[in-house]
């Protein structure tokens, strides 16, 4: 077993099927599908449980859990696979994307952490930008501006948490992000230019609430500074000329990258229409 995707839920019946659906659309051999759910009691663990009884490749445990971080850090020490990704139960890997993950990692046996690209969409199915995250070495990850924004775009040896610890069970919010701040610490971070991921910006999310209270950049900015504080005074050197240099046009060079996604998005569209 190469990939263990695994999948993070509680209460939440609307977007399990799809969820689960969306990994069997995948046909890959080399992957499984292991569900964390935390005691479900909306009738999620029945969808769960029927789709488990069909198809082999899924697997799940269901039982409470102390947050997000714990069943994640559950799931992590009873994956098979060799690599990992999280999916969350509203968003979506896009297609042929574990099996051309496979394919990457036999290629390279080198490969740590990889990641590609994420579509971020609004609740209506609209795109607000696609998140690209390179170029991602230390000074660039530890500027706040170089990182995945959503774990389907990412997929790690899972022995990488022998050497930075699990998630951070007290991290309730960006736990993510601090996996990845370690991780850029200690290994390279392969980028490839492909999108790979879809996070659903839901208005009951955890992060699209973060985001509206203006919590969402306080809480990366007071991680980041954590961890820059431990690195030596070169990386620090580093971050600062960075920042300095994104700072002269970020605005405009924002602007423009979002619109010609949109425009990009709304071609894709038409030719669809078209056909």
């Amino acid at each position: 077993m190469k990939l263990s995707i695994l999948l993070v839920v509680l209460n939440n019946k609307a977007f399990i099927a799809q969820a689960m659906d969306n990994f069997l659309a995948q046909s890959c051999p080399e992957a499984e599908l292991l569900v964390m759910d935390g005691a479900s009691t909306d009738g999620t663990l029945s969808i769960i449980e029927a789709y488990a009884a069909r198809y082999p490749t899924i697997r799940y445990v269901s039982e409470k859990d102390a947050g997000q971080s714990d069943a994640m850090n559950k799931g992590l020490r009873i994956a098979n696979g060799e690599f990992v990704s999280f999916l969350n139960v509203d968003d979506y890997y896009s297609e042929g994307v574990l099996n051309e993950v496979v394919e990457m990692l036999y290629a390279d046996a080198s490969i740590d952490f990889i990641t590609g690209n994420c579509n971020v969409w609004d609740a209506q199915g609209e795109l607000i930008y696609i998140n690209r995250p390179f170029p991602m070495e230390k000074h660039h990850v530890l500027s706040g501006y170089h990182f995945p924004v959503n774990p389907t775009a990412y997929f790690y040896r899972k022995s990488i948490h022998e050497k930075v610890g699990f998630y951070n069970e007290k991290n309730h919010y960006n736990m993510d992000l601090e996996f990845i701040v370690q991780t850029v610490l200690h290994y390279k971070i392969t980028y490839v230019d492909r999108i790979w991921g879809n996070f659903r910006m839901l208005p009951n999310s955890k992060t699209f609430s973060d985001q509206s209270n203006r919590q969402l950049e306080i809480r990366k900015n007071e991680l980041l500074s954590t961890y820059l504080r431990k690195t030596s005074y070169y990386v620090q050197l580093q971050v600062w000329l960075y920042r300095m240099k994104k700072k002269q046009y970020p605005r405009l060079h924002y602007f423009f990258r979002v619109l010609q996604d949109k425009i990009n998005f709304e071609v894709s569209k038409l030719k669809t229409k078209l056909k």
